[in-house]
């Protein structure tokens, strides 16, 4: 009794286990798909505010890189802190970045911190999705406004953009293309989702006029490679053509040699009705019977042994 005790017990003691480390995994799976660059962005901010806290210090309006982790070797930041007033003035050029002037922040900020990213190749592919018939043809550029008047809490702004003067954001493409009228701009929103497509302004640069997404690229379309099994399908596909066109034609012949067998028969059935037909009996009176009396007789009566009859000279 007690030995079965304890194996109950110990049975659901590793099934209430197993369950934990099933639901923890799942759990942090799901966590780093849905926010995971939400997670970067988090992570970003928190070394740009130590950054702008080290620079406050140094001169204002110049660009300074953000040191990352070794995990994150792939993804490039920046910062740069510029007073209000004079980015009412003359706006920012930072990073391939041109805001224009008299562009307005919401919230108003004294300060305003902006933090520049710049995805590589891997990295642009792991937080970004496209759809299968797309490449990205440069890196993932994005850029965020940070209220930097309060450091220790960098608080997003939205930027008032105007429709005839956008931000125009510069892209460097992996390689130099001949066929530039097939890339695109793409851009993709806060949670690094697809938000829209755009045609280049000029060579590889991208419009900005609204603040829902701050995620740029360059892209193209191509064709979908077509699987490896392909050929195999189509000759599988061919010879199944050439077989149900075989069997047709056999089933096509038995059915026409079958119709010229039905014809004939029917034709020499007429044949032969018609010459039942042509033969008539004729009638006779004998007496005062009527009987029937063929016209001609088909056979003529012949005797089947010639024996000589004896002459009346030679009978005794």
């Amino acid at each position: 009794m007690g030995s079965t005790t304890i194996n109950t017990n110990l049975g659901l003691t590793i099934t209430v286990f197993v369950f934990c480390v099933i639901s923890n995994l799942h759990s942090m799976v799901h966590c780093a798909n849905n926010n995971s660059i939400g997670d970067l962005d988090d992570l970003i901010r928190s070394y740009a505010a130590s950054a702008t806290t080290s620079t406050r210090r140094r001169q204002t309006g110049s660009l300074y890189a953000i040191s990352l982790p070794s995990n994150l070797s792939d993804i490039k930041a920046s910062v740069v802190t510029v007073r209000n007033s004079e980015f009412w003035r003359k706006g920012t050029n930072f990073s391939g970045i041109l805001i224009p002037p008299m562009v307005k922040t919401t919230p108003y900020a004294k300060r305003i911190a902006f933090v520049y990213e710049s995805f590589g190749n891997h990295s642009s592919s792991v937080y970004f999705r496209l759809a299968d018939n797309y490449t990205f043809v440069s890196p993932v550029n994005g850029f965020t406004g940070y209220d930097a008047t309060n450091t220790n809490d960098l608080k997003n702004l939205n930027l008032s953009i105007k429709r005839d003067d956008p931000i125009v954001i510069k892209l460097d493409p992996y390689a130099s293309r001949d066929d530039r009228r097939g890339i695109k701009c793409i851009v993709f929103g806060d949670n690094g989702l697809f938000s829209s497509f755009s045609n280049t302004i000029r060579d590889y640069e991208c419009a900005a006029t609204n603040t829902h997404g701050h995620y740029y690229a360059l892209v193209v379309l191509n064709e979908k490679p077509k699987p490896k099994h392909e050929p195999e399908v189509s000759r599988r596909n061919w010879w199944w053509f050439v077989l149900t066109g075989i069997g047709v034609s056999v089933i096509v012949v038995v059915v026409i040699v079958v119709v010229v067998k039905l014809v004939k028969k029917k034709r020499l059935r007429e044949m032969e009705r018609e010459s039942e037909k042509s033969e008539t009996i004729g009638n006779v009176w004998i007496g005062r019977s009527r009987m029937p009396s063929a016209t001609m007789v088909r056979t003529q009566p012949c005797l089947e042994y010639h024996e000589d009859l004896p002459s009346s000279s030679n009978i005794p």
